[in-house]
């Protein structure tokens, strides 16, 4: 390092005056804007082509990434999160217009009404967006993507890609199904959706653990669950034995001498879509309530597990969904398993089974994660995945199993809006933690999956009518350099499921398809978050939150 500088000042040393008699400072200044000029047209070369930065600035992907926002925090509980600023209109009306701030909000643990409150919002994150370069770069299935908006090109969004391009979708209980474009079927709307080609898109580890919401979490249990005398905490978790004790603090302790089980209290808390960004009353043109909460069959059970005597059964959890149960088991001796069976059935149809490396000790806790998503079940010990199996259904076989009633029998019923846009058509899920005998049990935890809904449109000319996708007659297409866009907000998001029709100038120059964007409008894939949400912090200075600086899935 010392060599160069020497070699810098030598040159210049040897060349004080130039040939003309003028002095080295012109030249000098003369470089430097040259250089200057020459590093910001690189710079915007760079932005133009491979890398740029944008703001995001609403909630539609909350809480994987964050418009503006109310950044909450709970003293009883230390849980911290995230709420949208402002009372809106639904975005089903394709406006977000605020209404008044928000001055009131639930926490998410307790279900409990919090005081009043004046808080000040933070900006959105700021990403950074590395760009396609075709032909090396093509999107992926699950990338989050920043895109011209087909309707408005002039406006951008950011959402995650569901749907490929020469494919059809089918938006089914929260999931997505496809199979190949073909442009010469000829199928009622019961076949479409029987159509054995269908299959569902699996999430990938990694965006499936950047996509859990949680439901509850036993580590922020109230440090007072009692007041004035008055218990206004109690653990969602119900025992089905006796001999529990201290289920109102953040480690559930077990002293029976037999099999034992907590089962989720379904009929205080139901298993829902509910984001907790949305927590505030949301109007729609009309000025009533107007976004639904639809059953949830996609979870997720953790707990940290401790013997604390002889046992000689399995430790594990069962999720009963879609008239089917799911369950995993670990045996004392490290044997696992995770296996399903329909509502009624004796047998169980194993789907995985493996030995644990490190067998249930009552010297140390050990962590058990059993999940059920994308029709698909996993079981992870310590972290570390164990067991992972699936199974196939149709759509027609989901939406079956989710409304308890056969799709023709849906279909059959002529009323607005469709029946499968309506909650209440869909069975509630159940979830129990399963125990052989005395034991301590931490971080107790139950978490959603996304769960996209099949709302209904709102606006003329297709108001009452399925949002693209989500009904065999709504079946939503892509064919070459098309590609369908959702956000993971999606009660507040307002995405392919419920574009009205594209701009003329996208419609006559780029592709006269709605509720797709081509690739001609797509940007690039958002990949890390650069600079966190600015809060006003001390006073008025404001402040990022840098611990929210994170790649993105």
């Amino acid at each position: 390092m010392s060599d160069a500088a020497t070699a810098i000042s030598s040159h210049a040393d040897n060349h004080s005056t130039a040939p003309s008699g003028k002095p080295a400072e012109a030249s000098s200044v003369k470089d430097t804007v040259m250089s200057l000029l020459i590093a910001f047209t690189i710079a915007l070369i760079f932005r133009g082509v491979v890398l740029e930065p944008f703001q995001i600035p609403t909630g539609s992907m909350a809480p994987t990434l964050l418009g503006a926002h109310v950044r909450m925090y709970d003293k009883e509980t230390g849980y911290s999160w995230p709420m949208s600023p402002s009372k809106f209109f639904d975005s089903g009306m394709q406006v977000a217009t605020p209404v008044q701030p928000v001055t009131e909000a639930r926490e998410p643990n307790t279900n409990r009404l919090l005081p009043s409150f004046n808080a000040a919002a933070s900006s959105g994150d700021r990403i950074f967006v590395l760009k396609y370069l075709y032909p090396f770069g093509s999107p992926q299935r699950w990338d989050i993507v920043v895109f011209r908006t087909p309707t408005s090109p002039q406006e951008y969004y950011i959402k995650r890609l569901v749907g490929l391009e020469n494919e059809e979708l089918a938006i089914v209980d929260g999931d997505v199904f496809t199979r190949p474009f073909k442009s010469d079927r000829n199928e009622t709307a019961e076949q479409c959706w029987q159509s054995p080609e269908w299959k569902i898109a699996r999430k990938p580890m990694r965006v499936q653990n950047a996509v859990w919401q949680l439901l509850f979490d036993s580590t922020y249990t109230p440090l007072n669950p009692t007041r004035d005398g008055r218990k206004w905490f109690t653990s969602p978790w119900i025992a089905s034995t006796g001999g529990w004790k201290d289920q109102d603090t953040p480690v559930y302790t077990y002293t029976g001498a037999g099999a034992t089980s907590l089962a989720w209290d379904t009929k205080n808390r139901p298993i829902t879509d509910l984001n907790h960004y949305n927590d505030t009353p949301q109007l729609n043109y009309a000025g009533r309530m107007s976004r639904p909460v639809y059953p949830c069959s996609d979870l997720k059970v953790s707990f940290g597990y401790r013997p604390t005597g002889a046992t000689t059964g399995a430790v594990g959890g069962t999720i009963r969904v879609n008239g089917h149960e799911f369950r995993a088991r670990v045996e004392p001796d490290g044997s696992a398993t995770i296996a399903m069976r329909a509502a009624g059935d004796n047998s169980w149809t194993t789907l995985a089974a493996a030995t644990v490396k490190v067998p249930l000790k009552s010297d140390a806790v050990t962590n058990i994660d059993f999940r059920h998503a994308d029709q698909g079940l996993q079981l992870l010990v310590n972290e570390t995945l164990v067991c992972e199996g699936g199974y196939d259904w149709t759509p027609a076989q989901r939406a079956a199993f989710a409304t308890g009633k056969p799709l023709s029998a849906v279909l059959s019923l002529m009323v607005l809006p469709p029946p499968l846009s309506v909650a209440s058509m869909y069975t509630s899920p159940e979830v129990s933690i399963d125990l052989p005998g005395a034991c301590e049990l931490h971080r107790v935890s139950l978490a959603r999956d996304l769960f996209y809904q099949p709302v209904s449109h709102m606006l003329p000319p297709k108001a009452g009518g399925p949002a693209r996708g989500t009904h065999p007659n709504a079946l939503q297409v892509q064919q070459a350099n098309e590609f369908f866009f959702m956000g993971d907000n999606s009660p507040a998001s307002l995405d392919g499921r419920l574009w009205g029709e594209s701009d003329p100038w996208v419609q006559t120059l780029i592709d006269p398809a709605d509720g797709i964007v081509a690739r001609d409008l797509i940007v690039g894939k958002a990949f890390c978050v650069f600079f966190p949400a600015m809060s006003k912090q001390w006073g008025r200075v404001p402040v990022p939150d840098l611990g929210q600086l994170r790649w993105i899935w």
